[in-house]
């Protein structure tokens, strides 16, 4: 399917109950930690909404709490407990509204999965684990006094939701909340009328869709998200939740559900990262939807054509995306121009916006969007000066830099070092990460079609003679040596053949050292993989270690945690009093920052501002390179105007 058809199918026009939708894309409600610490909405939400608001048939405003107590679950949450909160939500449905979408906004109560201070609410007092190990908050089981009152606020928050003008909502009843806690035997140990069989644990979510839809007038749609499973021991199957979804299409009032998977604890399979495939709920919406309620699919849906797909086959009636909108808010707008290669796309590294947000109570991020997070720049002085602003190096960073300078006025003078991705390039022609090329081929398009000036070679010392404004010095980092190992690029790029007389022992369980392994491991390498954590990826996102921890048993990768390898003598590596021979020995361990070029450019400088940005300064994560890039185009634009206004 190509990018014309793709837009056709997803272009169709669509009735949900009562509302009519110009196109079959959904804006997924995604956390965002915008919201004050009172829960209300900040203009933040009423720009990024709005923009979003332009392409989608509908926005679905985020997870939102229906009381001030034990229904908000981290810092920002944004709430509607109150006449006040719904009031400060009223612009924000208003400009979704204008924009052509019909503005939603999903209801929720966050019940185990509380992170804040104070007492957490849940079906049965079963912990969220990582919670409980972190922060030592357990749940306390729910009376059944307090259910009636979590009822009765859910049907409030849908009136006052609808007072502000939301068109659809949305009762969230998957992922780990309170209500989701209720229909998962896993997490409901009770024994009383909301306990037991399928039948009771459903009771609440009932009594909730009744009060909300008693509280709609009848041209506000309403849905329920839901998660096929729960992914937990003895938890929550696919049979239950058709035998629930049958029961909502029973009552006669719900108009979609929308299919999610997993809960906190298992979030591998509710936001899918890179390493894991998506498309398991995507099955079980297409089984679902037999039932007879439309459904909304979701879960790791970040290209047009596969939207498209799921329609094309039946599989759902709407698709919801969640972290693409992060990624690129234009989504939807380019998705139905048919421009699908203008789309940044999302590398579902559940970095931003899940390891650095919700799991450290920050507000949401996105590796490949910095302008999601960063303020607004300030106006340029001009348009610049006449001498081009440098810019060394073209991975990420200095890619982002270049960018963001240029779009500020400045002329810009691009060295490549000869190759266009710096480590993400390397990452890609080795292989190791798949997920990343869509991207790295936006980059390339992005540069293409802007006014940098492009040098396909590196910037060296004497370079720095000519006429120039400032530099960013993004050349990237070195691979750190380990004497009797080859470098793991060596092997990846097959400068070093793999052995015929033995296995590759890698050394070293970081990002670098798990992907190495991994690709090894498919093209047929017999792998041992070393590390001195405890677990693999140990210092990375916490979806992470887990995930890859399967991905290498599933490959037959052996690995040796928990201590320090020391080459012995060739191809023989000792750890954990263990002798390990070996065909080949691969360092992965870690990179080190380039400092040549930047203190030549200091001893010139003569005033001009230069700086240090990505792996140059601080080897890490494609998020960090990213993000560094655009805080130093910013830096150097603020001197920059700092000289031309200065006496």
């Amino acid at each position: 399917m190509d990018a014309a058809r793709a837009a056709e199918l997803l272009a169709g026009p669509y009735r949900l109950g009562p509302v009519e939708l110009r196109s079959r894309i959904v804006k997924a409600p995604t956390s965002t930690g915008a919201a004050d610490a009172a829960g209300f909405a900040q203009p933040w939400h009423l720009e990024h909404y709005a923009r979003v608001g332009r392409g989608s048939a509908s926005t679905i405003v985020e997870f939102t709490a229906i009381d001030d107590a034990a229904a908000r679950g981290f810092p920002g949450h944004l709430s509607i407990a109150s006449d006040d909160h719904a009031a400060a939500l009223t612009d924000v449905a208003a400009r979704i509204a204008a924009g052509g979408g019909v503005p939603g906004l999903q209801l929720a109560h966050a019940g185990r999965q509380r992170t804040l201070p104070g007492e957490s609410l849940a079906a049965s007092a079963v912990p969220w684990p990582t919670i409980e190990r972190r922060l030592g908050l357990r749940p306390r089981q729910i009376t059944v006094d307090e259910i009636a009152e979590v009822v009765d606020n859910f049907g409030r928050a849908a009136g006052r939701a609808a007072q502000a003008g939301f068109r659809i909502v949305e009762i969230q009843a998957a992922n780990g909340y309170l209500l989701a806690g209720f229909l998962s035997p896993h997490t409901n140990r009770r024994t009383d009328d909301y306990g037991g069989d399928p039948v009771r644990r459903q009771r609440i979510l009932l009594e909730v869709v009744a009060g909300c839809r008693a509280a709609l007038p009848a041209e506000v749609a309403l849905t329920v998200r839901l998660s096929d499973r729960d992914h937990e021991p003895g938890g929550q199957d696919l049979a239950e939740t058709a035998a629930l979804v049958r029961a909502l299409a029973d009552s006669g009032q719900v108009d979609a559900v929308h299919v999610s998977s997993g809960n906190h604890e298992t979030r591998v399979r509710q936001v899918p990262p890179a390493a894991v495939a998506p498309g398991a709920a995507w099955r079980s919406a297409g089984e679902l939807r037999e039932i007879g309620l439309p459904v909304i699919a979701c879960g790791g849906i970040t290209d047009p054509v596969q939207a498209a797909t799921l329609i094309r086959d039946g599989t759902a009636d709407l698709v919801a995306l969640g972290r693409a909108f992060l990624a690129d808010p234009d989504w939807a707008t380019k998705a139905l121009a048919g421009t699908a290669g203008q789309i940044r796309p999302c590398v579902r590294g559940n970095d931003g916006c899940h390891a650095r947000a919700a799991l450290v109570n920050r507000p949401v991020a996105c590796t490949v969007n910095p302008s999601l997070q960063l303020p607004p720049a300030a106006p340029s002085v001009g348009a610049g000066p006449g001498a081009s602003v440098v810019v060394a190096g073209a991975g990420p960073a200095g890619l982002e830099a270049a960018h963001e300078l240029a779009g500020r006025g400045y002329p810009v003078r691009l060295y490549t070092g000869g190759q266009l991705g710096g480590a993400l390039r390397d990452a890609v022609d080795s292989g190791v990460h798949d997920s990343f090329v869509p991207y790295l081929r936006w980059l390339a398009a992005r540069l293409a079609a802007s006014d940098v000036e492009v040098v396909d070679e590196p910037l060296h010392a004497a370079d720095l003679t000519g006429e120039w404004a400032g530099l960013v010095v993004a050349t990237g980092g070195v691979a750190r040596a380990m004497s009797g190992a080859v470098p793991a690029l060596d092997v990846l790029r097959g400068t070093v053949p793999l052995p015929t007389d033995g296995p590759v022992v890698v050394i070293g369980a970081g990002r670098t050292g798990t992907s190495t392994a991994a690709a090894l491991a498919r093209r047929g390498a017999h792998v041992t993989l070393i590390g001195d954590t405890d677990r693999v990826l140990d210092t990375e996102p916490p979806d992470d270690p887990p995930t890859w921890t399967d991905l290498l048993a599933s490959l037959g990768v052996r690995t040796v945690l928990g201590g320090r390898a020391r080459i012995t003598q060739e191809r023989q590596v000792q750890v954990n009093g263990e002798i390990l021979q070996a065909g080949l020995i691969v360092a992965a361990v870690g990179r080190e920052p380039r400092h040549d070029l930047y203190e030549d450019a200091t001893a010139v400088a003569a005033g001009r501002p230069v700086l240090r940005c990505g792996d140059a300064l601080n080897p890490g994560r494609l998020h960090d390179a990213v993000h560094a890039g655009a805080r130093a185009a910013r830096t150097i634009t603020a001197a920059l105007a700092f000289q031309q206004v200065r006496p």
